[in-house]
């Protein structure tokens, strides 16, 4: 999940700019609902882990996971008194300079909003890869699907009109189009809740395509001051007895004033798009209830059907019947720059492949992946995941799944395990699982197995930090000595001397009365650490296999730190 700081960061940057451009734009955004199709690779294998996986991505195919587009939409509004005199010789030259003007202000605009949001890492839509009138034909449709410009010069109506719209009552039909038969139905704010906040219709994720629209169109201060003020005679020459109301205007006209914060004319427009009329019932009536939780009554309307569903295109702004002025903190809570995560995809994970999808509660999916982002043709990067949650709410079940998925890129597992709770999966898995018990030989010999130049060196230190005392720290010369022994045991002419009894006789001539000897014979065959090394000499703990499991029960429940440390 995102930090609400970081929500609330994004939120006040965006009304903030909204705030410096003016009154001269005004500004669209949409949220488009769309279904998505887990990319998932089968884990071809006719194993427990292709069996799981197979059941798994047939479990995603069916839960109705969706992704939201957001598109900010800027516009440039024409300046009062903006007519030219067309009867006059000089009309078309003064209308090319006045629109080369008006586009040279509106890229600066957009660029504010790239470099100011550039967090969100934003793009722009162009029209030659069918991303732009893609996006306006499926505020008809509530598909986004690529739509190209038929010709350079036209009305781009032309291009955006790709279905039949039949109104009935409160409802419309789709037909004849690119997304074939559908039924639709549009909702606006009938009123407003008492306060906002950016998160409030993150509540707005339902199983089929849905658009939320939001305008703003900003308004002059000097008129907004005004209509404050005549708002503040007409409730005090009634006696309204609205006294919050009465403060809040005088913090809004003080705001104002004091250019804390601009208003603007909103509106807000949620259209779904079903299959059949009794789905758009049903699913109908979970919109008005998940908006009446934040206290916001939404309505649909019989006489004003058309008008909602045709002020979702930008620049529509006539078609708004049921616009409300609100500040540019409100319209940023409600424009909210923020949707679920997706996670990484494939192409930057070291592993070349997207681990699994998993659900999260806005029905949306996360590409899961053990590593930071990377790419699979350089270094691996950090790979670390945590699993937290309260005893038996399934830790374990949830690692083993994912140990399962993590099959998909052909890794090699290994598992150290507390209490048997991912035996099961690691033997369904076709893996070896082993248990390490205090008091129980566990089959490891360093002694015999670090013998080479690299073995010797990772020895020497090992072997320093597991004889170290606080009470009573090694010496140089003791520190020396371990290194000098570890390289003499490499050397051994017989395999058989790398055994803890005769390692530890090699230091009783150490210069140092006696104590590295002694601290060596605790880890001999008769010592009390002798089960964990001493009492093997071949080393017999196999690490072959894809999937290796451990339980480290005796030794994570040790009350001996050492025992702990050694393993």
């Amino acid at each position: 999940t995102t930090d609400d700081a970081y929500l609330d960061k994004v939120t006040a940057l965006f009304a903030r700019i909204v705030a410096q451009l003016g009154p001269e734009f005004s500004y669209y955004v949409h949220k488009v609902s769309k279904a998505i199709k887990p990319d998932l690779d089968p884990i071809r294998e006719d194993s427990f882990a292709g069996e799981v996986d197979r059941r798994w991505r047939a479990k995603l195919e069916t839960s109705g996971l969706r992704d939201k587009t957001l598109t900010l939409t800027v516009i440039h509004r024409p300046p009062p008194k903006s007519l030219l005199p067309f009867l006059s010789r000089s009309a078309p030259d003064r209308l090319k300079e006045e629109t080369r003007k008006r586009l040279q202000r509106l890229g600066e605009a957009v660029n504010v909003f790239l470099s100011g949001l550039t967090e969100l890492k934003p793009r722009l839509l162009s029209a030659g890869s069918g991303e732009l009138v893609g996006f306006l034909g499926a505020l008809n449709t509530g598909t986004e699907l690529p739509l190209y410009p038929a010709n350079t010069y036209g009305f781009l109506s032309f291009n955006v009109a790709n279905t039949r719209v039949t109104f009935h009552g409160d409802h419309f039909e789709l037909s004849e189009g690119v997304v074939g038969h559908r039924y639709g139905k549009s909702f606006t704010i009938g009123e407003y809740s008492e306060g906002t906040s950016c998160t409030m219709f993150d509540m707005l994720n339902l199983p089929v395509d849905m658009i939320v629209t939001h305008s703003f169109t900003p308004i002059n201060s000097n008129l907004m001051a005004g209509r404050i003020k005549r708002q503040k005679r007409q409730m005090q020459a009634s006696q309204d007895a609205a006294l919050s109301l009465l403060e809040a205007l005088d913090i809004a006209a003080d705001d104002l004033e004091a250019k804390r914060q601009s208003f603007g004319e909103h509106h807000m427009v949620v259209t779904l798009f079903c299959d059949t009329l009794e789905e758009l019932q049903t699913l109908s009536a979970e919109i008005v209830n998940a908006a009446a939780t934040e206290g916001v009554k939404m309505i649909g309307e019989r006489v004003a059907a058309k008008a909602h569903y045709l002020s979702q295109h930008p620049g529509n702004q006539p078609k708004r019947v049921r616009a409300s002025a609100v500040t540019n903190r409100n319209f940023a809570d409600f424009a909210a720059f923020h949707r679920t995560q997706l996670g990484k995809p494939a192409a930057l994970t070291p592993w070349g492949r997207v681990v699994t999808y998993l659900p999260t509660p806005e029905q949306s999916a996360y590409r899961f992946s053990y590593h930071e982002q990377g790419s699979p043709d350089k270094e691996p990067t950090s790979g670390h995941t945590l699993i937290m949650g309260r005893p038996g709410s399934g830790k374990s079940v949830l690692s083993a799944f994912l140990m399962t998925q993590a099959r998909r890129a052909g890794a090699r597992i290994f598992v150290f395990d507390y209490r048997l709770g991912m035996e099961m999966a690691v033997r369904a898995n076709g893996g070896r699982y082993a248990s390490l018990k205090a008091g129980q030989a566990t089959g490891l010999n360093p002694l015999w197995t670090e013998v080479d130049a690299r073995g010797t060196a990772w020895l020497s230190d090992w072997l320093a930090t597991l004889l170290h005392r606080a009470d009573k720290p090694l010496t140089p010369a003791q520190t020396n000595r371990i290194q000098e022994v570890v390289r003499q045991n490499a050397q051994a002419s017989n395999p058989a001397l790398r055994n803890w009894r005769d390692f530890a006789s090699l230091f009783v001539s150490t210069d140092d009365g006696g104590d590295l000897h002694q601290r060596l014979l605790e880890w001999t065959e008769e010592g009390r650490y002798g089960w964990i090394f001493g009492q093997t000499l071949e080393d017999t703990f196999s690490l072959e296999g894809d999937v290796v499991g451990f339980d480290l029960t005796g030794i994570l429940d040790s009350e001996a730190e050492k025992e702990r440390m050694a393993v």
